[in-house]
C-alpha cells in the first residue's frame, strides 16, 4: 500500500483488510445503537410534544440557544429529552479538569508519569468526576427546561418524580454513553468518544439542509422566497468548503525545529550526530479553548435571563437585566469582544499547561540535542517560547475567525440577500455546525484517516518482517 494514498484507496482498503473490516462494522454497529438510543424518551415526558415546543422557541432566546448548542457539541438528544439528553459532555468536562489538575497537584502528575497505568487510573478518576457532574447538570437542565411554560407541559407525571427519574435516567445514559466509546476505541477503529460527538453533530445536518431545500420544492412559496433558500443553501455550502480547508491546512500546519544529537566517542566509534525535527503544531490547543469559552460565555445570558425573569415585577430591574441580557446576547458585539478574548486566554493557557519550554529544554538536554545556533539552557527557553507564542496567536486568531464568522453569516446573508425564513429557523445551525461542530468533525476525521494509516502501514510491515523470517529459516 502506498503511504501517499488517496481517500478512495483508503476507504477500499479500510474493507478489503479483513481485520480492518470487522473494526469498522463494529464502530458502525456501535454508532447505530446509539443513534436508536438518541429516539427513547425520559420515562415521564411527552416527547413529540416537548420537541414541538422546543422548535417553536425563537432562536433568539436565551434558553434555546444554550440548549441547542449543547445539544449539538455533546452527542446528547437534548432537543427530543431522550436517555442521551446529557450527551458524552460530562464525562468530556471530568477529563479535562484532570488534564488540568495533572499540572498543578504533585500527586496527580507523579500518577500520570507512571505510563499506560498511571493513564488507566486518571481515568478511573475522572469516570467517578463524571458522576456528580451529571447530578448536578440533569437537575439544572430539567430544572431550566421546565422553568418555561410551553416545555413542562409536555411532562406527564408530576414534577418531582419526573425530576427524579429524568436524572436517573440521564446519568445512566451519560454512562452507557462511555462504555460505547470505550467498545469503539477497544475493538472498533478511532477514538470512541470523539466519534460519537461527531456522529451527533453530523446528525444534525440533513434536518438543515432539508429547512433549506423545502422552499424550493414548494410550489405555493413566493419565487423571491424561494430564491432566497437556494442563495442561504449556496452561501452555507461555500463557507462549509472555504471553512473545512482553512481547518484542515492550520490543524496540519506544523513547525519543525531542528535538533542536533551531540557526537559521542565509544571506544574506536563516534555515535551520535543525528540531526532531526522536533514537531509543533500552529494549533497545539485544538477545539477546547472553544469548548470552553462557549461553556462560559453561556453564563451571563443565563443569569440576567433567569434574574429578568425573577424580577419581572420591577420595571427598573426587569428593563436592566433585559438590556444586560441583549448586550450578551449571541451575535452582539460585547458578546463578541469577550467571546474572542476569552478564546485567546485559553488557548494560551491551554498551551502553557500542556508544552513547558523549560521542561522541553531540560529533556533536550538530558538527551544530549540542542538546537543548532542557540546555546542550551536559558537561551533555548527563550528561542521555544517564542516561537510557541507567535504559533499561539496564530492559532488563537484562527480559531476566533471559526468560531465568529459563521455567528454574523446569517445577519451578513440577510443584509446582502434580504430577510428570509430558513435563514432564522438555521441560525442555531450556521452557529454550531459552521465553527465549532465543523472543527470538531474535521479534527475527528483526520485522526481516524491518520489511525487507518498507521493500521494499513503496522498490517504492510508485519507481513513483510514475517515473508523475511519465512526466508531466512
Amino acid at each position: 500500500m502506498s503511504q501517499n494514498a488517496g481517500p478512495a484507496e483508503l476507504f477500499l482498503n479500510l474493507f478489503k483488510v479483513p481485520e480492518l473490516r470487522k473494526k469498522a462494522l463494529f464502530t458502525l454497529l456501535i454508532l447505530a445503537v446509539f443513534r436508536i438510543g438518541r429516539t427513547i424518551p425520559v420515562p415521564g415526558i411527552d416527547n413529540i410534544e416537548f420537541a414541538k415546543s422546543f422548535a417553536e422557541q425563537t432562536s433568539s432566546t436565551w434558553v434555546y440557544s444554550f440548549l441547542g448548542i449543547y445539544n449539538a457539541l455533546s452527542a446528547g438528544g437534548l432537543t427530543d429529552f431522550t436517555i442521551f439528553s446529557l450527551g458524552i459532555m460530562p464525562y468530556i468536562s471530568a477529563e479535562i479538569i484532570f488534564q488540568l489538575l495533572t499540572k498543578v497537584v504533585p500527586k496527580l502528575e507523579e500518577i500520570q508519569k507512571e505510563g499506560q497505568s498511571g493513564q488507566r487510573k486518571i481515568r478511573l478518576y475522572a469516570r467517578i468526576a463524571t458522576f456528580p457532574i451529571c447530578v448536578v447538570q440533569s437537575f439544572f437542565t430539567i430544572k431550566l427546561l421546565t422553568s418555561q411554560a410551553n416545555l413542562a407541559s409536555a411532562v406527564v407525571w408530576d414534577l418531582t418524580t419526573f425530576t427524579a427519574i429524568a436524572m436517573l435516567t440521564m446519568t445512566a445514559g451519560a454512562y452507557f454513553l462511555i462504555w460505547l466509546g470505550d467498545q469503539i476505541t477497544e475493538r472498533g477503529i478511532g477514538n470512541g468518544v470523539s466519534l460519537l460527538i461527531m456522529a451527533g453533530i453530523i446528525a444534525s445536518i440533513p434536518k438543515s439542509i432539508l429547512g433549506f431545500v423545502q422552499p424550493m420544492l414548494d410550489s405555493t412559496i413566493a419565487p423571491e422566497v424561494s430564491l432566497d433558500a437556494f442563495l442561504s443553501l449556496s452561501t452555507l455550502l461555500v463557507m462549509f468548503v472555504v471553512i473545512t480547508y482553512g481547518i484542515v491546512m492550520i490543524t496540519l500546519g506544523r513547525r519543525e525545529i531542528v535538533i542536533q544529537h551531540a557526537k559521542h566517542v565509544r571506544g574506536a566509534k563516534v555515535v551520535g550526530g543525528q540531526r532531526q525535527t522536533f514537531p509543533l503544531r500552529v494549533d497545539q490547543a485544538g477545539v477546547i479553548p472553544i469548548i470552553f469559552a462557549s461553556a462560559l460565555m453561556t453564563l451571563p445570558t443565563i443569569l440576567f435571563g433567569s434574574l429578568g425573569h425573577a424580577v419581572e415585577g420591577s420595571p427598573f430591574w426587569s428593563s436592566a437585566f433585559s438590556d444586560m441580557n441583549d448586550a450578551f446576547n449571541k451575535g452582539g458585539f460585547s458578546w463578541t469582544i469577550m467571546y474572542c478574548t476569552m478564546i485567546f486566554f485559553f488557548t494560551y493557557f491551554w498551551v502553557q499547561l500542556q508544552f513547558n519550554p523549560i521542561e522541553l529544554a531540560k529533556n533536550f538536554k538530558e538527551w544530549g540535542a540542542f538546537i543548532p545556533g542557540v546555546r542550551p539552557g536559558k537561551d533555548t527557553v527563550t528561542y521555544l517560547s517564542e516561537i510557541l507564542r507567535r504559533m499561539t496567536l496564530a492559532g488563537a486568531t484562527f480559531l476566533c475567525l471559526v468560531a465568529v464568522i459563521p455567528n454574523e453569516l446569517p445577519n451578513i446573508m440577510i443584509f446582502v440577500f434580504g430577510d428570509s425564513p430558513s435563514l432564522h429557523e438555521n441560525r442555531l445551525f450556521f452557529r454550531v455546525m459552521g465553527g465549532t461542530g465543523l472543527l470538531i468533525v474535521v479534527h475527528v476525521a483526520l485522526d481516524l484517516v491518520q489511525k487507518v494509516e498507521v493500521a494499513l502501514i503496522q498490517r504492510n510491515y508485519e507481513g513483510y518482517t514475517g515473508m523475511v523470517g519465512q526466508r531466512k529459516r
